[in-house]
């Protein structure tokens, strides 16, 4: 039953890989070059998602889940909430960008219209309900998959989660691809509804059932919780936590800030229609990302999550390199040999980073998962809604769509070296030691013994 579990946990991530890869790329590319909305606008709202964890969603979830029980369950019920809020925000997300009406990259004029363009405001309600469901959703589920699974197994759950998402997306942008070679508005909220109900149906069918009803936590996990205000005085009073949610900021915004990049750079530049850019990217580079997550995740207790991190950022930086050269170029099989080098250590770095991040908890995995995905989401907040910046005003500037996306991935490739500067000076023992002094403190200024 155990190992039927685990397998079923595994499955979460496929539903939202249906979700997330529909929002990043193809109503992405359709919002910025068919429906011609600025990339900062559509960058920006789809980047609002993570701008609630920044404001302690994640954090909130986390230490709640850890301290309160609903009907008896942790964990569960903050999972169902959060992914039947980011369905119903899905559904409708197509819907509402076709009532968006302000247009082009005029900035004289485009902000003053933003101010009174109703379908905006709902696009931006319909992303900020979908963010508040996936904070909630994964600060729960991660957590659940720390209670559940012990250090030693947790890269493998998490390679085998992450890489069914990625699969999913994979296959998702393949069929989607080939149903919107005819593109009509019609089709494109058709793939919403039926994203949607997948998505909820593989959700419920992984952690219903999994979580036992008035368990007590994993063995080694603290007995006192924190409430919200002092989860929080506790992580801004710990360097060594501080250092390591800087760290990971670094790292996700090096991995994900070209994640809504990639399909507006093949419209751009290489000129390729909607079918191609969704059958294109995400099925080359993610396939590579999709290999190497796995190999990775079963290879991470013989090379250790530091060395995986390291290798696969350096494979980042060339791949993106090779990017550059080939939208320089104008060349489709260079382009192709860089997506397959980048999926490489995009696979590589994310297990080995998402690891470190499952089990740099202390026996607390709501409060430090909430903040280790905060800082996440802090750095894809800003690498995404930074990469729409740069593309508007470096266009404006060179008229150059290529410059505009070169500045993007030459950013990407300068986090990726500093992370790798910053993996040595990591210590889990020392954190831990950190944790357990910082809490005892907390604890007494609390007036909790």
């Amino acid at each position: 039953m155990r190992i039927f579990n685990l397998v079923r946990l595994a499955l979460f991530q496929m539903g939202f890989g249906i979700m997330l890869g529909f929002l990043h790329d193809t109503l992405n590319r359709v919002m910025v070059k068919e429906l011609g909305i600025a990339s900062t606008i559509v960058f920006g709202l789809i980047s609002l998602k993570e701008l609630l964890a920044v404001f302690g969603v994640k954090v909130w979830a986390g230490s709640l889940s850890d301290r309160s029980q609903i009907l008896g369950y942790r964990r569960s019920p903050y999972i169902l909430l959060g992914l039947v809020s980011c369905v119903v925000a899905f559904m409708y997300a197509p819907v509402a960008a076709y009532h968006v009406q302000v247009r082009g990259t005029d900035f004289a004029t485009l902000f003053p219209a933003v101010l009174f363009d109703i379908g905006l405001w709902q696009l931006m309600v319909v992303f900020l309900l979908f963010g508040f469901g996936l904070q909630v959703a994964t600060t729960a589920y991660y957590a659940l998959i720390a209670d559940y699974v012990g250090d030693k197994h947790i890269g493998k759950v998490t390679s085998s989660s992450w890489t069914l998402m990625v699969l999913t997306t994979i296959i998702s942008a393949r069929v989607v691809g080939t149903y919107l070679d005819v593109y009509t508005p019609e089709r494109l909220i058709n793939v919403g509804i039926a994203g949607g109900l997948v998505a909820l149906v593989l959700g419920l069918i992984a952690f219903v059932g999994v979580e036992e009803r008035n368990a007590v936590g994993k063995k080694g996990h603290a007995e006192e919780s924190l409430g919200f205000v002092q989860s929080i005085r506790l992580l801004s009073q710990s360097p060594k936590t501080m250092f390591f949610a800087f760290y990971i900021f670094l790292s996700i915004f090096a991995l994900f800030s070209n994640e809504i990049v990639m399909e507006p750079f093949g419209a751009d530049v290489f000129g390729m229609p909607v079918g191609v850019t969704t059958k294109l990217f995400r099925p080359t580079m993610g396939g590579m990302q999709l290999v190497f997550m796995l190999i990775t995740g079963f290879l991470l207790n013989r090379i250790g999550n530091k060395n995986g991190a390291l290798i696969g950022n350096l494979f980042c930086m060339a791949g993106f390199s090779i990017i550059i050269f080939s939208g320089f170029a104008r060349d489709e099989s260079l382009l192709r040999i860089g997506l397959v080098v980048t999926g490489i250590g995009l696979g590589a770095s994310s297990v080995s980073n998402i690891t470190m991040m499952m089990t740099m908890t202390a026996g607390r995995s709501g409060v430090y998962i909430g903040l280790w995905g905060t800082a996440q989401s802090l750095a894809m907040f800003l690498g995404h809604f930074g990469a729409g910046v740069i593309r508007d005003v470096v266009h404006a500037f060179s008229g150059s769509y290529m410059m505009a996306y070169s500045a993007i991935f030459g950013l990407e490739i300068l986090a990726f070296g500093l992370a790798s500067l910053l993996l040595p000076r990591i210590s889990k023992e020392e954190f831990e030691e950190e944790s357990r002094v910082k809490f005892s403190e907390v604890l007494k200024n609390s007036g909790i013994d």
